[in-house]
């Protein structure tokens, strides 16, 4: 038999912290990184972590937060309808410690119970894992009015690393192969003596490191979209975080001394976690995104990292690379309110209005034309979007 309470401050998460990092297996879920998380987003009312307890002890966690946001959900990448809500947001890998059918399904009552009781509008369970019992609970146990589980499943990709400079190349045909040191030869011939790698693992000024991404950030077509890399308090601390610990990656491609793309992301527990990537549009036709890739691949190769996690989203470039996969979805649960249906009601005709739209773009052949031209104009500054969410 199990005890479910939720904490919803700082002073009690460490009341169970000495579990927590016991059982802290990703980026997402580290305890410092949420409490920091949790301290300087202004939207973030409190913390909203479920502790399912036995015993008096701590038995598993599902880290939340309690959020005052826009409710805005999209149709490919417009968000034309938004609604003030107060929403629970359950983090990417939010679950620590393994629990079973039984403690999954009276997880989701007792959420579910909360939201009767007015303590939120609605629940985000972000990108629950195919193989996750909370996902199955969510599936199967909650209420068919309030709970939005048709979203698309996301495929989640990991890459192995081998201990060998140079296995990227190995991974491709000989034709492409060709076409990357071709790209290598045009990018050093239009920059004579003024290309520069650099591979960073060790930080002395981060507020410099992060203006010198800044610089690319800014210009990139993520920045339209609210995605990506921002140069801002949140960054600088995350990454002071990480860099103490000695987890922080980055990849820069200079050219005469100015940073011209970046990759990073965080070695832990011997996965690096790839977080963000950009590069300057300029460069677009060097393919500098596939030269910088393979050129952190071949580092991390050699610092014995054994295995990339690429993150959230799909790409073709995770398709060639990654040798595991799986599918994750993200699930919503709604108050029995009036409020609680309008929500949910947004959410599945924004569903509906977007898939259709997808596949009469797909039928025409016009997806990827259209995503080239909306990011470039994006980039460019002729069209606003939305601020999208940040998984973190």
């Amino acid at each position: 038999m199990y005890d479910i309470r939720i904490i919803k401050t700082s002073q009690e998460l460490e009341t169970v912290r000495t579990y927590w990092e016991r059982w802290q297996n990703h980026t997402n879920n580290d305890f410092a990184q949420f409490n920091l998380v949790c301290q300087l987003r202004s939207e973030i009312e409190s913390p909203f972590v479920t502790v399912i307890e036995q015993n008096n002890k701590p038995h598993a966690l599902l880290a939340g937060r309690l959020e005052r946001t826009q409710f805005a959900p999209s149709i490919g990448y417009l968000r034309p309808v938004r609604i003030s809500a107060k929403v629970i947001a359950v983090i990417h890998q939010g679950l620590l410690a393994h629990v079973d059918e039984e403690t999954a399904r009276e997880s989701v009552h007792y959420l579910w119970s909360l939201l009767g009781s007015g303590v939120a509008d609605a629940i985000e369970f972000h990108y629950l894992s195919e193989h996750s019992t909370l996902l199955q609970a969510l599936l199967l146990y909650s209420s068919p009015w309030f709970c939005e589980k048709k979203l698309k499943w996301n495929i989640h990709r990991e890459m192995d690393i081998p201990a060998e400079e140079g296995f990227i190349e190995h991974k491709v045909r000989s034709k492409h192969r060709s076409r990357i040191r071709k790209k290598q030869q045009e990018l050093e011939s239009a920059f004579p003596d003024k290309v520069s790698w650099r591979w960073m693992s060790r930080f002395d000024d981060i507020s410099v490191l992060c203006a010198r991404l800044e610089e690319v950030a800014a210009r990139t077509y993520q920045r339209g979209l609210g995605a990506g890399f921002i140069d801002n308090e949140e960054y600088r601390q995350r990454f002071a975080l990480f860099a103490r610990r000695g987890q922080l990656r980055v990849q820069l491609l200079e050219i005469d001394g100015k940073v011209r793309a970046f990759w990073f992301g965080f070695v832990y527990q011997g996965v690096f976690h790839s977080s963000e990537t950009g590069y300057d549009p300029d460069l677009r036709k060097y393919e500098v995104g596939t030269l910088i890739f393979i050129r952190m691949a071949d580092e991390l190769a050699l610092e014995g990292v054994r295995k990339l996690d690429f993150g959230l989203g799909d790409a073709p470039y995770k398709q060639r690379f990654g040798d595991h996969s799986w599918r994750e979805k993200t699930v919503w649960l709604f108050a029995p309110t009036v409020k609680g249906l309008v929500l949910r009601a947004m959410l599945r005709l924004s569903i509906m209005l977007d898939s259709t739209a997808r596949q009469v773009l797909q039928k025409m052949g016009l997806t990827d034309k259209l995503k080239t031209i909306w990011r470039g104009r994006v980039a460019k500054g002729e069209i606003e979007t939305d601020k999208s969410e940040n998984d973190t």
